[in-house]
């Protein structure tokens, strides 16, 4: 058959049904069928929608030569501050990475503002691994979080509320591309792209491991026992500071 998504999907539908229909508790009814048809074309609209948004954002992107622009932005901003334009680049991965498959979401923020991190002194593996995790990012962070929706309409929840809940659980997550800018150590790196020391490597995942942890603590409220307000915002102080 050759390779593709398409083929691969449809010859393991195919396997499926052909294999269900050999044993009567499992073989599949006109009705049974028709519900499935039917539940799964319902399914499909909300991301059908988010789909169609995603084309809104591209179109303006590519009309607008906000692509272009963007890193000559972000250049002035970051002589001030590598931390602001660190945020501003996380903003540009989430939007522009919005519906994109993984391979097409790095290409196209690898060569929009990878060099710009490069330029910045950024260890290169540390800059590319940045944007390429918040671009991921932009699956579970709404307004288009494809894949808390497709999750949602497996589970048949409410979109949004499913991709609020899962942009929360995922809020931990957007602190580990800031740790690889900052402690390239974690990537077995030392600041100038040389190997990094075995003691170096062991201080920055634990240093790590506790801003985690804290930033987690905070987030849930929770640490073995439930958490106050003054301990949840001291939680999130040590996160910050670590």
């Amino acid at each position: 058959l050759g390779y593709t998504p398409f083929r691969a999907v449809t010859f393991s539908l195919l396997l499926l049904l052909t294999v269900s229909a050999l044993n009567k508790r499992t073989r599949l009814t006109w009705q049974d069928t028709a519900d499935a048809l039917i539940k799964s074309a319902r399914n499909i609209v909300p991301l059908i929608a988010a789909s169609a948004c995603v084309g809104i954002v591209i179109g303006t992107v590519t009309l607008t030569g906000i692509g272009t622009r963007l890193p000559a932005t972000i250049l002035p901003l970051a002589e001030e501050s590598l931390l602001l334009a660190l945020i501003l680049i996380m903003a540009s991965s989430i939007i522009l990475g919005m519906g994109l498959p993984s391979a097409a979401c790095y290409l196209l923020m690898a060569t929009l503002i990878g060099p710009v991190l490069s330029n910045l002194g950024v260890v290169p593996l540390a800059a590319h691994l940045f944007v390429f995790y918040f671009g991921m990012m932009s699956m579970v962070t709404p307004p288009v979080a494809l894949a808390a929706y497709t999750a949602a309409s497996i589970a048949g929840t409410n979109i949004m509320s499913t991709g609020v809940a899962a942009f929360r659980f995922a809020l931990v997550g957007f602190t580990l591309p800031y740790m690889f800018v900052y402690r390239p150590q974690l990537l077995m790196l030392d600041p100038s792209g040389g190997k990094a020391t075995v003691w170096s490597s062991v201080l920055s995942l634990g240093i790590a491991i506790l801003g985690v942890t804290s930033f987690a603590t905070a987030i849930a409220g929770y640490f073995r026992n439930p958490l106050s307000i003054p301990s949840r915002l001291l939680m999130f102080c040590a996160a910050a500071l670590l």
